[in-house]
């Protein structure tokens, strides 16, 4: 019987995602309703299969659990660095370094001090051995809600739980490849460093499809494909795999190979391959579906795709545990599965499906999708990896016979991508779906594979309208989302607040957060994601809003408006409002001027107010057109359903009494703290006057400043105000709306339930 196998493999699947998942109570009533249909098949095979699948992934994914739970740092201070585990990025460099007794794994950073010395990193292709007295750190895990949780990719994908700062002072040593793992990653690199003689565009492309090596520096083609949701055109899970293979047994054939020599051949350098390239997802894949494939062949069995599939699926399951914990690893096995009955289609009809399928995971993790989509993608899957692959091998040709051949592949590949950027770029055409929930997603996979394999039109029928269904249900729950929030977004040090109406239609952002950029040399930058990118962006498109009302900048400093520049890039804002003088700041003026055109400019002082929708905002500082200085910090307070919030910027204590001077009715329930918690701010009068239920301090984790001060603190313990810090909490989140009663709504934390209260 064929297609046994695919039974119990989806039975380990959803194993695996009942103990190493993050929704076990609906992975769990999945993996009941599978065991029911496969019980009611009365298949004496599959039922064995699936009994011992289960009682393997038990045993792997209960150990694999278990391990991660009682992670301990590393025991010693020796540990080994492979040089294409070495990421080098203006003046720091980045790796992955192994103990040489537990063979843990540990994140580094190290800080160059001169341009020699990153050249040295550059361009080293030997193993280095690390040593010293090491400080190990649990990396730094999401602190926002729907931030990408970097410390969750290295612990699932790389086994890795701890970092290090690699000082100076510490030993670094350069020795030569000790065993075949260390010359296989020496090859590696020597291979990357050829290829960086490239011009950048090829040489990313080369690295990435042959190597699967992707830098910093290839950001910009990476973001071109993501705004377009071609992505996986890089890798178009592991088809650039199936064309080397290819072009290998066209040689074999050209030179006299005998085929069956040629299959061992390939049965034996396929793994070596998988490791040479780094061992991704979709490069594993396919090289499992070609070993699968080989291996048939050699033994004469006839075997369907589908049991391939599984195959491959399940091995590597129990091998890398984590595998479809990431959107890479479902897509590419979620795309391979639906090309087993896409076979023999149109490329147009195939790349509609893919996509189609593929579009509730793509909202999942990027909450957008581009009307041409679908185009390009029928456009672009038949020819992108051919183009790309013949310009690469012309312009390693061309790389020793004929520069001007490699200037022209250059050229065509930037000409391509210049074209696709253009396209991304349009207006009105990307739609800011949100996240879509869980449930529905799920429910809109199923239907969608449903409608793929039916040919019965009156089913189809009953189908797309399930489809669509679970479509605008999920756009309506996002987008008229009854729940207004108030959220302060743990953006380092820095302000980043967030004021969400009820139902999803009217924003306020007070202040972007961002860094203070100190002067550089050109070899130390390096290009860097802003905080406002990859935290209140991202948030927002995660509850499908591309647009603000407007945005309230409080002062100069560039902790506060540091970002302003990169959110109205990358978002549509109606109005900037700010403290009158603060037009006039150059430090302002550089970040507002290239956008004058596209937003409405409001400077306003004390007793003036404004309305964002229904919402009355009042303003209550400064009196007079200042500079932007902390003292001339714009403050604002308002009624959210009976709970008033002040917000104070980094006003010190002069101005807060004030304010007490000059609103002697004044009262407030919940207080943004000002100044980050500094001892400058929050004076002891004020917090009396005001006694607010809750305070809210937006600090960084270490920061210099050493904020909150233990004096804010004191003086919030001493007038029995309960407070929250980003710091410790993460972003910190208050509800409100008519279904809620905001009286008993309390303030949610990201990191913990953390609050200090000695009441």
């Amino acid at each position: 019987m064929r297609n046994n196998w695919v039974y119990p493999v989806i039975c380990l699947a959803l194993l695996n995602a009942v103990l190493l998942g993050q929704y076990r109570l609906i992975s769990s009533c999945l993996l009941l309703l599978w065991l029911v249909r496969i019980s009611v098949l009365r298949q004496p095979m599959i039922i064995g299969m699936t009994i011992g699948l289960l009682i393997c992934g038990i045993v792997r994914f209960g150990g694999q659990l278990q391990s991660d739970l009682t992670r301990r740092p590393p025991d010693q201070q020796v540990f080994k660095i492979q040089p294409d585990d070495i990421q080098v990025a203006g003046d720091q460099v980045r790796f992955l370094a192994t103990s040489q007794i537990d063979h843990q794994v540990v994140s580094g950073f190290y800080r160059c001090q001169n341009r020699q010395e990153q050249r040295r990193w550059r361009t080293n292709w030997q193993p280095i051995i690390l040593t010293g007295d090491f400080d190990f750190e649990p990396v730094q895990r999401a602190t926002n809600r729907n931030e990408f949780d970097y410390a969750r990719f290295l612990a699932q994908q790389k086994d890795c739980h701890y970092q290090i700062q690699v000082s100076p002072e510490q030993n670094l040593q350069l020795i030569e490849p000790q065993n075949w793992r260390d010359r296989l990653h020496s090859v590696r690199q020597k291979c990357a460093l050829r290829l960086a003689q490239l011009p950048p565009t090829l040489s990313f492309h080369a690295q990435a499809l042959l190597l699967g090596i992707r830098d910093q520096q290839g950001t910009q083609y990476q973001e071109t494909l993501g705004r377009l949701g071609v992505i996986h055109l890089l890798s178009l899970s592991g088809l650039h795999v199936f064309y080397l293979l290819s072009l290998v047994r066209a040689g074999a054939t050209y030179c006299r190979i005998p085929r069956e020599i040629m299959n061992r051949l390939l049965l034996v350098s396929l793994p070596f391959y998988a490791v040479f390239t780094g061992n991704g997802t979709s490069v594993s894949r396919a090289i499992g579906l070609m070993m699968v494939q080989l291996l048939c062949e050699e033994c004469h069995w006839r075997q369907s795709r589908l049991d391939s599939w599984s195959q491959v699926l399940g091995l590597n399951l129990l091998w890398q545990p984590y595998l479809l914990q990431s959107m890479g690893g479902q897509l590419s096995y979620l795309m391979a599965f639906a090309l087993i009955y896409l076979q023999g289609q149109s490329n147009f009809k195939v790349c509609y499906w893919l996509n189609l399928i593929s579009l509730p995971l793509g909202l999942r993790y990027t909450y957008r999708w581009h009307l041409l989509t679908i185009l390009v993608n029928g456009a672009m899957v038949p020819i992108y990896l051919p183009v790309v692959l013949s310009l690469v091998g012309l312009a390693l040709i061309g790389q020793f016979a004929c520069p001007p051949l490699v200037a022209g592949c250059d050229w065509v590949l930037r000409s391509l991508y210049q074209l696709l950027d253009w396209l991304a770029t349009l207006p009105y055409l990307t739609v800011t779906f949100g996240k879509i929930p869980l449930l529905p997603l799920l429910g809109v996979l199923v239907l969608t594979l449903l409608l793929m394999v039916t040919v019965a039109p009156a089913v189809r029928r009953r189908l797309r309208r399930g489809i669509i269904l679970l479509y605008g249900l999920s756009f309506l729950g996002i987008h008229f989302n009854p729940i207004g929030r108030v959220i302060v977004f743990d953006i380092g040090q820095g302000d980043s607040i967030l004021i969400q109406q009820p139902f999803n239609r009217h924003h306020l952002l007070i202040d972007t957060g961002g860094r203070l950029k100190l002067p550089q040399e050109k070899w130390q930058k390096r290009y860097q994601v802003s905080r406002v990118e990859k935290m209140t962006i991202n948030y927002l498109y995660s509850q499908g809003i591309d647009h603000l009302d407007a945005v309230a900048v409080t002062h100069q400093d560039a902790d506060h408006i540091g970002d302003l520049g990169q959110l109205l890039q990358k978002i549509k804002v109606d109005r900037v409002i700010c403290a009158a003088g603060l037009p006039e700041n150059q430090q302002f003026q550089r970040q507002i001027k290239p956008y004058l055109n596209q937003i409405q400019l409001t400077p306003t002082l004390a007793d003036q107010s404004f309305k964002i929708g229904r919402q009355v905002y009042s303003v209550l500082a400064p009196v007079t057109a200042g500079n932007g200085t902390n003292a001339d910090s714009l403050v604002i307070t308002t009624n959210l359903q009976g709970t008033r919030w002040l917000f104070t910027g980094d006003l010190e204590q002069a101005g807060e009494l004030d304010l007490l001077r000059r609103y002697p009715q004044l009262t407030v329930d919940y207080l943004k703290v000002g100044h980050h918690g500094s001892q400058t701010a929050t004076a002891p009068a004020f917090v009396q006057r005001l006694k607010p239920k809750g305070a809210l301090i937006s600090a960084g984790r270490h920061n210099r400043y050493q904020h909150p001060h233990e004096v804010t603190l004191k003086t919030l313990k001493q007038a029995r105000v309960p407070y929250w810090v980003t710091a410790q909490s993460g972003m910190l989140e208050w509800c409100y709306g008519p279904l809620l009663d905001s009286d008993n709504s309390q303030i949610k934390t990201t990191i913990k339930d953390w609050v200090n209260d000695d009441n």
